[in-house]
C-alpha cells in the first residue's frame, strides 16, 4: 500500500546516511513485511482467545518485576513502538502482579476509541488517557495493596508546546518528552526499560527488563531519558526493521533549529 513510504525513506536516509540504497531498501522491505505481520497479528488476536499473546512472548528475567511487585513498588515501564507493543502489554497484564495502566493518546474517531478501550480492558490492561494520568495518580489511595505499572510509549515525538528536553536518538539531535522522568521523580516510581528482541518465529519476541544506573535520581535532570534513548538506539540498530519508521519522529527539528546539527554540537538540556 506504500503507506507513508516517503516518510520511511526520509527517516532511513537520516539515520543511515552512509548506507547504500540497496542496504536501506532491504530495511524498508523488511519493515513493511513486519508492519503487515503486526497488523495481521493484532487482527488475529481480536478474533482469538485472550491468552494468544502469551504464546508469542518469552521472558528473560521475570524475577525483576516479580521482586518489585513483592516490594509494593510502582513502576514506569519505558516502552517503544518496536515489535508488537500491544501484545507485550497484554502478556504483561496476564503474567505479572502489577496493575497495568496503558497510557495512550485517545483516538479522534469515537467508535474505534471505545472499542479499543474495551478490548484492552478485557486483557487486564487498563487504558488511561495521557491527559487524565496525573489526576488518576493523585487520586490513588496509599493503602492500595496492588502496585501500579505505567506502560508508556516513550519514543513518541513531543508537541511544540509540551515539556521536552533535547537528547540524542539514532545519531540525531532529538527532542523527547520529559514526562516519564518527571513521573518517576514526582511520585517515587521505579523506571524499568522493556528491551525487546525479535525471535526467529515471526511475531515472537524475547523481553528483558533493565533498570537504569542506581544513581540516576541524584544525576542531572534528563539523565533517565538520555539513558533510555541510548538504550533504545542500540536496540533499533540491532534489528532496525522492527521499529515504526512511518512515524515523523524529527518533525520539530527544523522548527527548533536542530536540523543540520550532529550530536557533538548539541548539549543535553
Amino acid at each position: 500500500m506504500k503507506y507513508r513510504r516517503e516518510v520511511v525513506r526520509e527517516n532511513l536516509r537520516r539515520v543511515y546516511p552512509n548506507w547504500t540504497n540497496i542496504q536501506r531498501f532491504k530495511v524498508e522491505r523488511d519493515f513493511y513485511n513486519y508492519l503487515g505481520g503486526l497488523l495481521w497479528d493484532l487482527l488475529r488476536s481480536l478474533m482469538g482467545g485472550k491468552h494468544s499473546s502469551l504464546e508469542k512472548i518469552a521472558w528473560e528475567n521475570p524475577e525483576i518485576l516479580d521482586s518489585l511487585a513483592s516490594q509494593k513498588k510502582s513502576l514506569v515501564l519505558l516502552t517503544s513502538h518496536y515489535g508488537n507493543w500491544e501484545w507485550i502489554a497484554q502478556a504483561m497484564g496476564l503474567r505479572f502482579h502489577h496493575r497495568l495502566w496503558f497510557v495512550y493518546k485517545p483516538l479522534e474517531w469515537k467508535p474505534a476509541e471505545n472499542w479499543l478501550k474495551k478490548w484492552r480492558f478485557n486483557r487486564k490492561v487498563i487504558p488511561v488517557a495521557i491527559k487524565a494520568l496525573r489526576s488518576k495518580l493523585a487520586a490513588e489511595s496509599p493503602s492500595t495493596s496492588i502496585p501500579l505499572a505505567l506502560y508508556l510509549g516513550a519514543d513518541q515525538s513531543p508537541t511544540a508546546h509540551s515539556r521536552w528536553i533535547t537528547s540524542s536518538f539514532l545519531g540525531q539531535p532529538t527532542v523527547v518528552y520529559q514526562g516519564p522522568e518527571e513521573l518517576c521523580r514526582t511520585y517515587g516510581l521505579t523506571p524499568v526499560w522493556i528491551r525487546i528482541r525479535p525471535l526467529a518465529s515471526r511475531g515472537s519476541y524475547s523481553i528483558r527488563f533493565e533498570l537504569p544506573p542506581s544513581n540516576w535520581p541524584e544525576a542531572d535532570h534528563g539523565s533517565l531519558m538520555h539513558w533510555y534513548m541510548d538504550s533504545l538506539t542500540q536496540q533499533i540498530h540491532d534489528a532496525p526493521s522492527n521499529w515504526l519508521w512511518t512515524h515523523r519522529r524529527w518533525k520539530l527539528n527544523r522548527e527548533l533549529g536542530l536540523d543540520g546539527l550532529n550530536n557533538s554540537q548539541v548539549l543535553y538540556d
